[in-house]
């Protein structure tokens, strides 16, 4: 779990400086909670000694570390603590397992964390690949064993369909100042810190690369055109998928948009029995909640009512008017690093006397397993849910009102 802000005006003023796309208050946004999270983390450090209370730790999101994490933060404060941090940081980088400046333990935490508190992200495909270059996955495609007599030889040999992938990983960074007083309060306070800093660094970023990323020095969003073939752009990266139109989410329609779904690109069958539709907020209230609620002869209503199995999951990130179905678990997410660590000492701010900035990066990139895991609808037409009456006529034209169907139509 992570730190949870006795301040919860400033995860909104994060938000939406975030959206302003404004420096000047994005900047605003982060030294506020920067100083917001630096005080809470001094206070807990405090309290924690008066009470002698390890309880309060874990109850407050501290985690307890391991050996080689805490040596980190150990190395890390006595780096950040010298007259020349940049060199002290060359100088503790070692090679073999210790080339990380950073334990992996640290970042998977936070990916664990990052995935349990959102909807979106708990549902792709999150992998550490450290330097991997290279994603080989399984193609979908399956052969089919010989049957024949048990002296037969051996006339088909197994095989499953790969494909390779280039991982061109891009990095997603903010910066973060940590008060030096901050850096005798230990490891665990040290780390809570960090871990917040870098959560919500991320928050604030991953979610935008995987629903629009334009695959250019980014992830390649899950409403890209990424089939195989399609022209990538040195200035715009990958297209975005052109949205089909749907008024309705009858059985017919809707089985029809996951019929896209079914057949992989090279023209295998997936199987599943759930699938996830991604949606702003405004458009699932005014478009596709009307679009799939009852008014069940109970008197009460009835929402969700899909043909299939559907989970709807709102991002804001999704664009007005557009909502995007597919399988999440088939986006895969590569974190990785380099081996001067995720956190750096930066030049590029002016120090104050008790106060030192540092660079929070983070390596990583992102894609659907291919073009079919996702299609982008056009949700502007869509209708509300309606009764559809049917009568029957029985003899001498008269209408058998106890033959009536009535069908909802979603």
């Amino acid at each position: 779990m992570a730190i949870k802000l006795k301040n919860a005006n400033i995860g909104s003023v994060m938000a939406k400086a975030m959206k302003s796309g404004d420096e000047k208050e994005i900047e605003s946004a982060w030294d506020q909670f920067h100083a917001a999270l630096a005080e809470q983390v001094a206070d807990d450090a405090e309290e924690v000694r008066q009470s002698n209370d390890a309880a309060i730790l874990a109850q407050r999101g501290y985690r307890q570390l391991t050996a080689s994490e805490t040596k980190w933060y150990q190395r890390f404060a006595e780096a950040a603590k010298s007259d020349n941090p940049q060199q002290k940081f060359t100088e503790i980088i070692g090679s073999g397992e210790e080339a990380d400046l950073m334990p992996e333990t640290i970042i998977e935490n936070i990916y664990k964390d990052l995935v349990e508190d959102h909807a979106l992200l708990g549902k792709v495909n999150f992998q550490y690949v450290k330097y991997a270059v290279k994603w080989i996955l399984n193609d979908h495609t399956k052969q089919k064993a010989v049957w024949g007599k048990i002296t037969d030889a051996i006339t088909k040999e197994i095989t499953s369909g790969f494909k390779i992938i280039d991982i061109n990983q891009a990095k997603l960074s903010a910066y973060c100042f940590i008060e030096r007083g901050m850096l005798d309060l230990g490891p665990v306070f040290l780390d809570g810190y960090i871990r917040t800093v870098l959560l919500e660094a991320l928050k604030c970023g991953l979610e935008t690369g995987i629903v629009s990323g334009n695959g250019l020095n980014a992830p390649a969003g899950i409403d890209r055109d990424i089939h195989e073939g399609v022209s990538f752009s040195t200035t715009t990266g990958y297209p975005k998928k052109t949205a089909v139109a749907v008024t309705d989410f009858t059985p017919a329609t809707y089985g029809e948009l996951l019929g896209k779904i079914a057949v992989t690109e090279s023209g295998a069958i997936r199987k599943f029995d759930k699938v996830q539709m991604v949606v702003n907020m405004a458009d699932y209230l005014t478009k596709v909640m009307p679009a799939t609620t009852m008014l069940t002869p109970q008197g009460t209503y009835a929402n969700n009512l899909f043909p299939f199995p559907t989970e709807v999951i709102v991002s804001n990130e999704v664009a007005k008017g557009e909502a995007l179905i597919g399988l999440l678990d088939e986006y895969n997410m590569f974190v990785g690093g380099e081996q001067n660590g995720v956190i750096e000492f930066s030049d590029d701010f002016k120090f104050l006397d008790d106060t030192r900035y540092f660079k929070v990066k983070q390596y990583g990139t992102g894609r659907a397993f291919d073009n079919t895991s996702f299609v982008l609808l056009d949700i502007s037409g869509l209708d509300p849910a309606y009764l559809n009456v049917k009568t029957v006529a029985t003899v001498a034209g008269e209408v058998n009102v106890n033959s009536t169907d009535v069908t909802p139509t979603v």
